[in-house]
């Protein structure tokens, strides 16, 4: 009346046995272990648009933390066995406990009533079967063990019966307690045995883990009412399902038994080409390793082939094993170094098959709107791919925009599927993008979680981060949700929220967090032109924000100490970088104002007080002469050696070529140096270490020569440039293009 198939979830000799023996059977009903509540997603299976590897995700809509993915490769057997099933019209059905009773059970472990014993103290055999057969036989895990003898040889249908043997006595004789779970799972699977057979079946085939063999094949031993009772009353979530890509990486990470696999690509082999499996592999590694640059020959295909065959020979094996190739490989392609084979890991025994899910197949509007995003902005390739890879955006281009507007609003709903990377060297400009794409299954489960926000990508994006805005209480919050908002291209939440940083801007005192908050502004003020976005009210910000910073600074940076004077350090770096990007004349008044008072405030710290004495002198409001009176006045005998120390690493900041180019600054730092007493000097030379530490080797190789020769006079500078005629007529030709590429227009 039935016939109990026992297989290795993903296993590709399982699939080729268990497609004998249904051709055999001629089956009219097929129950696979799988959850029942998948079912709905066996309708599209034999769809022509739906590729392995894929995978089944069952999710609670209301509570998408109870997410669960069954995957299936192209060797799966319950792949395989339904398209069989679902091609001969029989009555395919999903039969495992269903995940609307399992996401219930974390919450229940405390009320099931299933006394089990310590597992720390069962003996090995009792808590691992499997691992134990494998130790007898030699192998150091169930999993090789289990290929070596099931999987890798030929076998015929009665090798179904070996293995409800060979369960059937581990389960008697160990005396092991099945775990809660696994008890439910087995009660429900016969309990959907018993209704297919009162649903008048004659000839039903039943395709299940090895495991649960016996617990399906002897049906007679357990009572449909002690069944019954213990499924009775188990709490429900409404659950959904529905088809995704899956990818050959994500199915060896899954690895383990009743998980996943750790070699799929060679799986793949072993199913479709199992006696010319160590031929074809072999091929392929030279293939790949010519592609990549290494030597490697069809005659070492050929000997790397037999030397695989030998290997498991060796070892007893009839077709060699991953392990058996590799070591050949090793030997032959790679002569005893690793490096190729991390290539070959990733490409012939993980394998990057990616598989394909049909937009007919029903999805959230949310991911319908991204995947048609992704058409647009030319993206589909790197998305299907699921593999690793770099992407360069020119902000100029339309397509490329979008692109990058789409990555940023996905990166909001918290799906990032690209990671912004620096500029590589050489590149300059605000309109290039450099993004680092990878994109992973369980990112759709995200993407249905964001689903709440909205029905399109970018409307979740701006309710999203408009519920954040209403949580930022802090300034540099509100400034970072605002270029998020800018880079994003969302201006529906971009406008509201540069009101609340007016309104919070409006009321605070702390003139730290107004000049953190300046860089992000002058940074979106600049990307505004090449993003298309208005940005006047974030213009009115800086207007009102600037001169309130001008005016607080003197006095926020007077009595500080050392470690927050150096936070304070790297605020007025960028505030400086900021208003020189505005390049608004007023702002640069207020600024070097407000700089010009720290410079000559006695209680400011020295640190403070060099660095806005150099950004002075770098914007020439003060002179050589004024520059050289600060420094030999900051240097001088009155002053702690400390404290002039500190006032020369500001003023230093950044580089030292002041100091080769103006020999009056460096008679003076050198004077000093020379009257300090022993015991000072010893005290100072760290703080002088960690001020040219930073400098560039040439500069400190040049500097290192002036202490040698000292400082030439400037009538002697051997180094002057000779003076030279210009014809004015062809400089003016450069005037305009020059003006355009400082930004003076």
């Amino acid at each position: 009346m039935y016939k109990i198939y026992g297989i290795r979830h993903h296993g590709p000799g399982s699939t080729r046995s268990l497609l004998q023996a249904l051709e055999a059977q001629q089956p009219d009903c097929l129950l696979i272990e799988a959850p029942e509540d998948a079912s709905s997603a066996l309708e599209y299976m034999l769809h022509p648009g739906l590729h392995p590897p894929v995978a089944i995700l069952i999710y609670d809509a209301k509570d998408l933390r109870h997410a669960s993915y069954l995957p299936f490769a192209e060797f799966s057997p319950e792949w395989q066995a339904a398209q069989f099933g679902l091609a001969q019209g029989l009555d395919v059905r999903f039969i495992d406990l269903p995940m609307s009773i399992q996401f219930q059970l974390g919450e229940e472990e405390q009320q099931l009533s299933l006394s089990l014993p310590d597992a720390a103290r069962e003996a090995p055999e009792v808590r691992d079967p499997m691992g134990y057969m494998a130790r007898l036989a030699g192998y150091r895990d169930s999993e090789r063990w289990w290929e070596a003898t099931f999987e890798q040889p030929e076998h015929d249908i009665d090798i179904f019966a070996t293995i409800i043997s060979l369960n059937t006595a581990l389960r008697d004789e160990l005396g092991r307690s099945e775990r809660p779970l696994n008890r439910l799972r087995e009660a429900y699977m016969r309990k959907q045995l018993r209704k297919a057979i009162k649903d008048g079946f004659k000839n039903i085939a039943v395709v299940c883990g090895a495991w649960h063999t016996p617990a399906l094949y002897y049906l007679d031993r357990f009572k449909q009412k002690d069944d019954n009772a213990l499924l009775k009353g188990r709490k429900k979530r409404k659950t959904t399902a529905t088809w995704i890509p899956w990818s050959y990486q994500r199915l060896a990470f899954q690895s383990g038994y009743m998980a996943g696999v750790v070699s799929p690509a060679y799986y793949e082999l072993l199913f479709s080409k199992r006696e010319e499996t160590v031929q074809y592999w072999m091929a392929r590694v030279a293939g790949l390793l010519r592609g990549e640059g290494f030597d490697a020959s069809a005659a070492q295909a050929v000997d790397a082939a037999r030397l695989a065959h030998t290997l498991a020979g060796m070892r007893g094996q009839p077709v060699a094993g991953i392990d058996a190739m590799k070591e050949a490989a090793l030997a032959v392609f790679a002569q005893g170094s690793p490096e190729p084979l991390e290539l070959i890991e990733q490409e012939l025994i993980i394998g990057q098959q990616v598989g394909e899910v049909p937009d007919s197949i029903p999805q959230i509007p949310l991911q319908q709107d991204m995947e048609a995003r992704i058409r647009s902005a030319r993206l589909t390739k790197l998305y299907k791919s699921g593999a690793p890879e770099d992407k360069a955006l020119d902000l100029r281009k339309d397509t490329h925009l979008d692109a990058s507007h789409l990555l940023h609003q996905l990166r909001i709903l918290d799906v990032p599927w690209g990671r912004v990377q620096e500029q590589p060297d050489g590149k300059l400009g605000s309109f290039s993008e450099y993004w680092h794409l990878h994109w992973q299954p369980e990112y759709v489960i995200r993407l249905i979680q964001a689903g709440m926000w909205g029905n399109t990508v970018e409307a979740a994006a701006n309710n999203y981060l408009l519920k954040k805005a209403q949580e930022a209480h802090k300034l540099d919050e509100l400034v970072g949700l605002a270029r998020e908002a800018l880079l994003a291209g969302v201006t529906a939440a971009f406008n509201p929220l540069v009101r609340q940083l007016e309104d919070a801007a409006a009321v605070t005192q702390d003139v730290y967090a107004l000049m953190q908050a300046l860089p992000v502004l002058a940074d979106i003020q600049r990307y505004g032109d090449t993003r298309q976005t208005d940005t006047e009210a974030v213009e009115a910000l800086i207007r009102h924000m600037v001169p309130r910073i001008a005016i607080g600074l003197p006095a926020a940076v007077l009595n500080i100490e050392e470690e927050v004077a150096r936070d304070w350090l790297q605020q007025l770096v960028q505030s400086n970088r900021a208003i020189s990007l505005l390049n608004e004349p007023a702002f640069h008044k207020e600024w070097n104002r407000s700089l010009g008072q720290i410079t000559n405030a006695a209680p400011a710290h020295p640190l403070l007080r060099g660095l806005c004495t150099r950004i002075l002198f770098d914007k020439s409001v003060l002179s050589d002469e004024a520059a050289a009176t600060h420094m030999r006045y900051a240097l001088s005998s009155a002053a702690e050696a400390e404290q002039s120390a500190l006032w020369l690493e500001g003023f230093l900041y950044g580089s030292g070529l002041l100091l080769i180019h103006m020999p009056a600054l460096w008679q003076i730092l050198d004077e000093w140096i020379a009257e300090l007493p022993q015991m000072v000097f010893e005290q100072t030379l760290p703080l002088l270490r960690r001020s040219f530490a930073n400098f560039s080797p040439p500069e400190r190789e040049k500097m290192l020569s002036l202490s040698k020769t000292g400082a030439p006079k400037p009538e002697a500078e051997g180094e002057a440039l000779p003076k030279a005629s210009f014809d004015q007529k062809r400089a003016k030709v450069v005037f305009p293009t020059l003006k355009l590429l400082l930004g003076l227009d």
